[in-house]
């Protein structure tokens, strides 16, 4: 198509040389380019054409044979048609080869001695390609205008220039259907042609029907039509470059025409524009794996029929692959909402970690994008935003319950961890992260080491946990292990306990409950030995008390005995009831007796205890029941010696 391209350029050229007697000349009259600073990816084109001063043409045509300035020359040949055409360049759509737009063709009459031409230019403007793909990010998108008077002897040149681009389009591949238009335009040219009609391009080529680009001002160039010998055009730029600043999205022909205000011959301007390419936006709730197939495809599509450049292209591709994740955590939280309350524990913290999983995911996607693309203008400007879109659906999805909540704070924390060092360099600032690091059930440690994100989680809790026991517990603990087990260490032990308990600290407290179990074994050797010795004291308290009361019992007996002997009637059943009571305390005296001879060689502590208690318990029953019986009848009890 290159070739053919070129074999164009030189035969118009050489026609041009043969007949440069009768060439139209298109001067530059203005060019104006926009301040705005226009990235990669304003990376679609649209052209107005506006036509001013139609009827001067009149005077062009004639001054081609009789000069600006000189006297008219005679021409075997007469001027049959006025044709003007756009050169359009760097079209992505057209293979990166220049395209012939055919703009106007009109018939030209000969009064007596002078030509005349109507030209209807009252026509509001002509788009003549709308967003169209440019094939790179060049500024260089000016349309070249071209007009040509051809004669009655000239006629080939339109049959030239009509099949030459009819055989360039032939050669793409998959012609679109923004290219096949041309091939209607071209017949509509021939068909007026023959019938002497006024032609005007009328079909815009456009790739985007109903799409809503955000589109403004790039360029503006102002032609004139002028015979060869005028060589300069002045057209004063102060008020049009105003206007034009002014007003960036849309142009106003008839303001165009009042800030140009230019008489002597026609021209056109040339209103290029810019659009920027915008993404599908998608809600979180539309995003699934289906979906994201077939915006895979989509984009594919639309790249291998050149619609985005490679930028855009491969951006697109890093989106979906964004998005894929995103669905994956999606499809967790739908598994873990529709299965907490009948799954196990084990299960429901794997299906939270899954969750966890993804959403760090999405963060670490995120902030790789930021850090690769921090300069490229189509991720800040087009993508970048999409991406905080889709991470912040996946936060509000993570406020649906506490757990959810926990596990993203996890993630945040895990995240500050890992970037800041200082997150963590104070007992306070660790407690509080391990505080978030436990916050939810998580699936055992060989589980969690099998993933990236859950060795994180291992490696960072088992770093802030070996610093936190260092600078909280150690010091304790070894104060701890290396004190005598005794009633006066027992609150240092008890500090120890309820400042660990406060902790989220996991081997902290393991550690410390090792500590504490060491201790409290030489501790209860401690209380065995104290109990012990209580014991020895406790069988010679109750052999006293044996003696003692069984010497009392005796005595009251033998005093019921006298008394039941010179008692009448009426204290028969009062002595009664007392003799009871001391047989009682005789039992009492009898079981004290026999539980003190006990050959009790257990040691272990609770046993020890228990027999310690019983023998208190029976001092004490002896010890009652002789007060019961004292406090009832204290003549009963006046023995000698028996105090």
């Amino acid at each position: 198509m290159r070739r053919i391209v070129l074999a164009l350029i030189t035969l118009l050229v050489c026609q041009q040389a043969a007949f440069a007697q009768r060439n139209i000349e298109t001067r530059l009259g203005y060019s104006y380019n926009d301040d705005f600073q226009f990235s990669d990816e304003w990376q679609y084109l649209s052209t107005d054409i506006y036509l001013f001063n139609g009827n001067r043409f009149t005077r062009v045509l004639n001054e081609l044979e009789t000069g600006a300035r000189k006297p008219k020359e005679k021409y075997g040949n007469v001027l049959e048609y006025l044709m003007i055409t756009a050169q359009l360049k760097n079209m992505k759509v057209f293979g990166n080869d220049d395209i012939v737009y055919p703009l106007y063709n009109f018939a030209i009459d000969q009064d007596k001695s002078n030509y005349k031409t109507q030209v209807s230019d009252h026509q509001e403007v002509v788009r003549i390609i709308d967003k169209m793909p440019l094939g790179s990010a060049s500024n260089s998108i000016d349309a070249v205008i071209n007009a040509k008077a051809i004669t009655n002897g000239q006629s080939d040149q339109v049959f030239n220039l009509v099949a030459n681009q009819l055989v360039a389009i032939s050669k793409l591949t998959s012609p679109s259907g923004a290219v096949l238009s041309l091939v209607g335009e071209f017949g509509n040219l021939l068909n007026s042609r023959a019938n002497r009609k006024e032609y005007k391009f009328s079909s815009t080529i456009r790739l985007y029907e109903g799409q809503d680009f955000d589109t403004r001002l790039h360029s503006v160039r102002i032609y004139v039509f002028v015979p060869n010998d005028v060589k300069k055009v002045d057209i004063k730029s102060v008020k049009l470059a105003d206007y034009l600043q002014k007003n960036p999205n849309k142009l106003d022909r008839r303001m165009l025409e009042e800030m140009t205000n230019y008489k002597d011959y026609p021209y056109m301007i040339v209103a290029n524009y810019k659009s920027l390419y915008k993404m599908d936006v998608l809600t979180g709730d539309e995003i699934t794996l289906d979906l994201i197939e077939k915006r895979k495809l989509k984009i594919q599509t639309a790249y291998d029929k050149q619609l985005i450049n490679d930028e855009t292209f491969r951006q697109e591709k890093l989106f979906v692959e964004y998005l894929r994740t995103f669905a994956d955590m999606k499809q967790n939280l739908n598994t873990y909402r529709l299965n907490y309350r009948n799954n196990s524990a084990d299960i429901n913290a794997k299906n939270l970690f899954s969750i966890v999983q993804e959403y760090k995911r999405l963060k670490g996607i995120f902030d790789a994008r930021e850090k690769e693309f921090a300069k490229n203008s189509t991720y800040q400007n087009i993508f970048r935003p999409e991406y905080e879109s889709i991470l912040t659906n996946a936060d509000l999805y993570l406020e649906a319950d506490h757990n959810l909540k926990n596990g993203k704070l996890l993630v945040n924390t895990l995240r500050e961890l890992e970037n800041d060092p200082k997150s963590w360099n104070t007992p306070e600032k660790r407690e509080a992260a391990l505080t978030r690091l436990h916050a939810i059930e998580l699936p055992k440690k060989e589980v969690l080491s099998a993933s990236v994100e859950g060795e994180a989680i291992v490696r960072l809790t088992q770093r802030l946990e070996e610093l936190q026991y260092t600078e909280v517990f150690q010091k304790d603990v070894q104060k701890l292990t290396s004190s005598e087990a005794n009633d006066e260490t027992i609150p240092q032990r008890n500090a120890l306990l309820e400042k660990v308990g406060a902790s989220k600290c996991v081997s902290c407290r393991e550690k410390v409950r090792e500590a504490v179990t060491e201790y409290n074994k030489r501790y209860d050797g401690f209380r065995l030995k104290q109990a012990l010795q209580k014991k020895d004291e406790l069988k010679l308290q109750a052999d006293a008390t044996v003696l003692k009361y069984l010497k009392r019992q005796v005595c009251i007996e033998n005093n019921l005995q006298l008394a039941t002997a010179s008692a009448n009637n009426n204290l028969d059943q009062y002595i009664s009831r007392i003799y009871e009571r001391n047989t009682e305390l005789g039992k009492s005296i009898k079981m004290l007796d026999s539980l003190s001879k006990v050959d009790f060689k257990d040691q272990q502590l609770d046993k020890v205890q228990e027999y310690n208690a019983r023998l208190q318990h029976q001092i004490k029953e002896v010890e009652q029941g002789f007060e019961v019986i004292k406090t009832l009848d204290k003549n009963l009890y006046s023995c000698e010696d028996a105090s």
